[in-house]
C-alpha cells in the first residue's frame, strides 16, 4: 500500500512587492515543493470590500486557471493551497 496520500505539501511563502499599477503591492511567491505555483497579492486599494485579504494573482500548473476565494490571511490561503495541490 502507498503512503504517498500521507504526506503534506510543503508550501513556502516568500515576500516580494508585486508590480499590479495599483496599491496592491504586498505579495508572496507560493513556492510548494520546490516549484513556484502561485504569486497571492494582498488587498490594500480601499475600493477592495475585503481590504487587508489575500488574493490568488495568478496560479501554475495545477492552480492556472483557477478560481480561489479572497483569504482573510495566509493561513487559510496556505490550507486552500494545500486542498488543491494535494496529489490525486
Amino acid at each position: 500500500m502507498s503512503e504517498q496520500g500521507n504526506v503534506e505539501t510543503l508550501v513556502v511563502l516568500q515576500p516580494i512587492a508585486v508590480d499590479t499599477d495599483s496599491p496592491d503591492w504586498d505579495g508572496m511567491l507560493v513556492i510548494a515543493n520546490g516549484l513556484l505555483v502561485a504569486v497571492l497579492v494582498r488587498l490594500d486599494e480601499p475600493e477592495h470590500d475585503d481590504l487587508g485579504s489575500w488574493f490568488l494573482e495568478v496560479g501554475f500548473g495545477r492552480l492556472q486557471g483557477k478560481r480561489a476565494p479572497t483569504f482573510l490571511n495566509l493561513e487559510e490561503a496556505t490550507r486552500w493551497l494545500r486542498r488543491c495541490l494535494a496529489p490525486t
